[in-house]
């Protein structure tokens, strides 16, 4: 599934206490000013206590103001991710939002997965037959673009 990061999303606290059950949902802080919205469903990961005894991962769906709230599907409840364990949090925890290994397990598993992942031949992009296309850089690049340069058009 895509997910929402922010680079300018600073370290925040609990502004309320967080159960060890994955019922509790909802995540209270004190400023999550620049954090990921979760706008678009797209879901993102924050740390509870990192480098502790009781470091917590969570996927979460949204973030209104202060508050965000965690994951749950229906079948997949967001605490305790990327193999950690739901524990308790008390006030002034520290949360951060983060990239975990999940998703760099994901984007490596893509990267090489052998074939064709998107199902793209070159008779469908118009007018390109082996060795005939000639490079040139995008005239008005949007964000999040990826431009590849290549001699090879299977």
């Amino acid at each position: 599934m895509r997910r929402e990061y922010r680079g300018g999303a600073a370290p925040s606290y609990l502004s309320s206490a967080l159960g060890n059950s994955t019922a509790d949902l909802s995540i209270s802080c004190n400023d999550l000013a620049n954090w990921p919205t979760g706008t678009g469903t797209k879901p993102f990961f924050v740390v509870i206590d990192r480098g502790t005894a009781v470091e917590e991962k969570i996927l979460c769906s949204s973030r209104s103001g202060n508050t965000i709230t965690v994951y749950n599907d229906g079948i997949t409840v967001g605490r305790g991710a990327d193999d950690t364990n739901v524990v308790a949090h008390g006030i002034n925890s520290v949360i951060e939002h983060i990239f975990t290994a999940t998703d760099a397990d994901e984007a490596n598993l893509h990267v090489n997965t052998t074939g064709n992942p998107h199902g793209t031949t070159a008779s469908q992009i118009s007018g390109l037959t082996k060795n005939s296309y000639q490079p040139s850089a995008p005239t008005s690049p949007n964000t999040g673009d990826i431009w590849v340069e290549s001699d090879v058009i299977a």
